[in-house]
């Protein structure tokens, strides 16, 4: 019974030899049977079916389909890493399909109460916007209060009205300036006239060409009424030159022009017995000199207690400038 055993072992073992052994297909067309029982890089060395080994073939010498037998039947993952280069295309497996799970949105809270107009003004954004415009507002009612020549407190005070203060620029700018008595004043001020002859001519700081200047003041005397030159006279005092905001734009070419002479530090003949008065939004200043002037800004030397000070006056808070004498401030 054990020779029987024995002798059906090796009928099997036979047969599995014989199950893993295949048919190879070489380029050229010759088929080999047997078992692959060496690989390297060189090639396989292939065991035909009566125990003969034969020479090692290479592996570009197999077709594509003996080359995937070969690496299907590989042993281990060094044989098959030695054939893989060779595999034109390795089957690969098709990857799974994952599902797609669809969670239900969440819609947002709508809210259902104070809305409208309040809503608007109720965040931190639309109260900064709302604040921005309130200041416009006012700003623009004092530039037309200037403009128009109106009393500020009264345009500013319209204008700052909640929602119907916006009309307050509007209506005021569209009104007509003062006119009557006041306008027959402006033109007798600022009617010129020639130059009186005992003025001598003072040459300006910002001609290039060394020409001869006349000071504004004494250019723009305006004629006097009855009786004014006997009072003139008898005071020794001139009568004030006036430039009002609306007649004259107040910028760095008016002063230059119009009060050259104070802009020296000795003043000349014409001037030392003159000063600038000049009204504006934020009070009154009366100085003998401009030391400085820019684009928006010019700066009035005013006395304060026997001392002098550089007072920064900005062009858009000129109301009047005046030419006085010294005596009649």
């Amino acid at each position: 019974m054990r020779r029987v055993g024995l002798f059906i072992l090796c009928f099997m073992a036979l047969v599995a030899m014989r199950a893993s052994a295949g048919t190879y297909t070489l380029t050229d067309g010759a088929k080999i049977e047997g078992e692959p029982v060496s690989e390297n890089d060189n090639g396989v060395v292939i065991q035909t079916a009566d125990g003969t080994d034969l020479e090692r073939i290479p592996f570009d010498k197999f077709t594509q389909e003996s080359i995937r037998a070969l690496y299907a039947g590989a042993k281990s993952a060094r044989e098959k890493a030695l054939i893989e280069p060779f595999v034109e295309e390795l089957p690969q497996e098709r990857a799974e399909r994952k599902e797609i799970i669809v969670k239900p949105i969440q819609t947002p809270f709508r809210p259902t109460s104070h809305l409208g107009m309040t809503a608007l003004f109720g965040s931190p954004v639309g109260l900064t916007l709302l604040l921005i415009l309130y200041g416009a507002n006012l700003f623009a009612a004092y530039e037309v209060a200037i403009y128009r020549r109106q009393p500020v407190s009264m345009v500013c005070g319209l204008a700052a009205v909640p929602f119907l203060g916006v009309l307050s620029p509007i209506i005021f700018i569209a009104m007509p300036g003062p006119q009557g008595a006041g306008e027959e004043e402006d033109q007798r001020r600022f009617r010129p006239t020639p130059p009186p002859t005992d003025i001598a001519a003072v040459p300006s700081q910002d001609s290039a060409a060394g020409e001869s200047f006349v000071p504004a003041f004494a250019r723009s005397r305006a004629p006097q009424p009855e009786g004014a030159l006997e009072e003139e006279a008898a005071s020794g005092t001139p009568e004030p030159i006036i430039f009002q905001r609306g007649e004259f734009s107040f910028n760095r070419r008016f002063f230059e022009t119009k009060l050259a002479g104070f802009f020296r530090v000795v003043p000349g003949e014409a001037e030392k017995d003159m000063v600038v008065y000049i009204k504006s939004g934020r009070g009154d200043f009366t100085g003998r000199r401009i030391t400085r002037i820019t684009p928006s800004e010019l700066y009035l030397q005013v006395f304060h207690d026997n001392a002098t000070a550089d007072e920064l006056i900005p062009f858009v808070e000129i109301l009047e400038v005046q030419i006085r004498h010294k005596d009649s401030v």
